[in-house]
Parts: C-alpha cells; structure tokens; sequence
C-alpha cells in the first residue's frame, strides 16, 4: 500500500477529494485516513507538524504493509526561482543536527529519494505542464521564519526548499527497505519573511483558532499577511491535488510491474 504523509488538515485536502474513506484511525494527535483510489488502497497520514512522524510510521506499520512513501505537504522556498504553488520534487532530503542559522550550515545526513519514482515525477510535471522544479530539500526543526535565513539555505546548501519532516519519514522508510519520495508544493518564497504564531497550528496539525485569535489581537497588523499565506497555500493545495491522481495511478503501476 502507498501511505502518504501529511503535517496538517489543509495539505490532506488536496487528496481527500480524489478518494474514497474506508476507515478513520485515530493514534495519540495523529489520524490514518485508509481509503480507496481507483481500486487501489491508499492510507494518507495525518501526523502534526515535526519529528514525531517517526513514531507514527512505526504504528502505521502495525495496521498496514506499507510498500512505498510519499512526504507530502507545504514547503518554503530557499530558491528565488523556486516560486510560490510550485511543485518540488526531492532528490535528497538533507538533515543538519545543529539548528539553522546564518552562520555555516553543516549536512550532517543525506538520504535519496527513489530514482525510478523521481523519474515518474518529472515526466508527469512534463507532460500535465506542472511548473515544477528537482533538488534536494533539507528538513529543519523549526519554522525558518526570516526571507534572510532562507536566502542563506539556499546559498550555503544543495537545498531548494525546506521543511519539516521529510527526513524523518526518510529515514524510517530507508530502515525499513521501503521506497521513498518528497513532492510538495511552495507556500512561502524566499524573499517572504513567515509572520505565524507558535501556537497557531496544534499538533495534530488543525488551526488552533483560539490561538490564532489571540494572535491577531496583538499584531492586528499581521491580518494582511496571513490573508495572503492562505491564499498562497491554497494555490499549494491546488498543485498537489493536479499533481497527485496521475502520480498515484503510475506509482501503483510501476509496483504491480
């Protein structure tokens, strides 16, 4: 089965329209959504937003034979030519131990994405016209919040993009001997600073709208902002729901081979 990772609610909704639910699971913050794609069983993840995802897998794993993994989901840019709605497409997910600043940053870990899966990706970008771009994507801890520090990824590191939990996922699915692939589209450029709460999301990865409200009390100022970052992740979404029908279909193919 293709089992699909997802930090938040909002990056499962560009798949959950093309799907049929089967069955909800519920583990600690995290949900396992088991449906049915065009006659072919898919499981899509909900895990929050972090590390922890590797301890889900380890769960997931219990319920399901997972035979090949997708991380999905929102990603910042660290590219000026890597622009807001496009999708990237791993060839390594990068890790550094020590957190990211601008000083020298130090790879400590790469892990590479399945070749042949990566190879379907580009010819479907190629062939749908999907403005898309291949690289490396570095995973981080936490929210790369200054446009200076993504300008400073992209300069130091292989990197186009980063997020948060791709190496993790990476990681399991390598110990495990299960192929592996990061797609996700940008939702913040590189010369966009990320003006967002720390409690904003949850950590199952809903909107804490109580939290959010307080936020927007104190910086009413930010309201502009946070309209335009919706407005820039459901253009994400919109890529990824394009992305991934024909993805899924060719990737189950190439699994029956």
């Amino acid at each position: 089965m293709i089992a699909v990772f997802f930090a938040l609610s909002q990056e499962v909704a560009s798949l959950k329209s093309h799907i049929n639910i089967l069955k909800k699971i519920r583990y600690s913050h995290a949900i396992f959504y088991q449906a049915e794609f065009c006659g072919f069983p898919i499981t899509l993840v909900q895990s929050g937003v972090g590390k922890n995802v590797s301890e889900i897998i380890h769960q997931l794993s219990k319920y399901i034979r997972i035979q090949f993994m997708i991380s999905s989901g929102f990603a910042g840019s660290v590219n000026p030519l890597v622009g807001v709605g496009d999708l990237v497409i791993g060839n390594h997910v990068l890790s550094s131990l020590r957190e990211v600043s601008e000083e020298d940053i130090c790879i400590d870990s790469t892990l590479p994405c399945d070749a042949s899966a990566v190879e379907i990706a580009v010819k479907l970008c190629n062939t749908d016209s999907l403005r898309f771009h291949c690289g490396d994507i570095l995973s981080v801890d936490k929210i790369i919040r200054q446009s200076s520090l993504k300008e400073h990824i992209g300069k130091q590191t292989s990197a186009i993009a980063v997020d948060m939990e791709s190496f993790a996922i990476a990681e399991r699915a390598n110990a495990m001997g299960i192929p592996f692939i990061v797609v996700r589209a940008i939702s913040d450029g590189v010369d966009e600073d990320m003006e967002i709460g720390e409690n904003m999301v949850t950590k199952g990865g809903r909107v804490n709208i109580s939290a959010t409200a307080r936020y927007l009390l104190n910086k009413p100022h930010h309201i502009p902002y946070l309209n335009r970052l919706r407005k820039q992740t459901r253009l994400a979404t919109n890529t990824l729901s394009a992305f991934f029908p024909n993805f899924i279909t060719q990737i189950y193919n190439s699994l029956l081979a």
